[in-house]
């Protein structure tokens, strides 16, 4: 599939409000979906219009003094690219401190080659730390949140 071909989907669920789109051909199978929605990690996708979520001004979080965190449990990042904390400038944080999550919940994006990837929460619990920033780098298997 080329460039072309992925414009025209694009257009497709622009013009119809669609904010996810999947299609399937002999070779390939592509999934579309704005940022905000599920995302399939093992399909071609691509996130149009997205709006460039600017740097906050704030850390994400302040850390109490002292706090222990050994028995947390850590969400991981599981691809390098570009950490928000929310779907774009505008919008709430996903999760801050003392939030409580279940399994599933989407806590952040992570934008590696210009698509936005939901994180989703392993495991239930309060959130006891946030560990990046809005609109940080991150590797592979960084820390993202800690999870009591």
């Amino acid at each position: 599939m080329d460039i072309k071909a992925l414009r025209s989907l694009t257009k497709l669920m622009n013009d119809n409000g669609l904010i996810e789109l999947e299609v399937e051909s002999n070779d390939m199978k592509v999934k579309m979906s704005k940022a905000g929605t599920a995302v399939a990690p093992a399909a071609v996708v691509a996130a149009p219009v997205v709006a460039a979520p600017a740097a906050a001004s704030a850390p994400a979080a302040v850390e109490p003094a002292g706090e222990d965190f050994s028995g947390c449990t850590a969400i991981k990042s599981p691809i390098p690219g570009t950490a928000y904390l929310r779907p774009n400038p505008d919008s709430p944080l996903f999760v801050k401190v003392g939030d409580t999550i279940n399994e599933g919940d989407v806590v952040c994006l992570v934008e590696a080659m210009k698509v936005f990837n939901e994180i989703k929460a392993q495991t239930s619990g309060v959130v006891k730390k946030v560990c990046v920033e809005d609109s940080q780098a991150v590797e592979y298997d960084s820390d993202l949140f800690l999870i009591g």
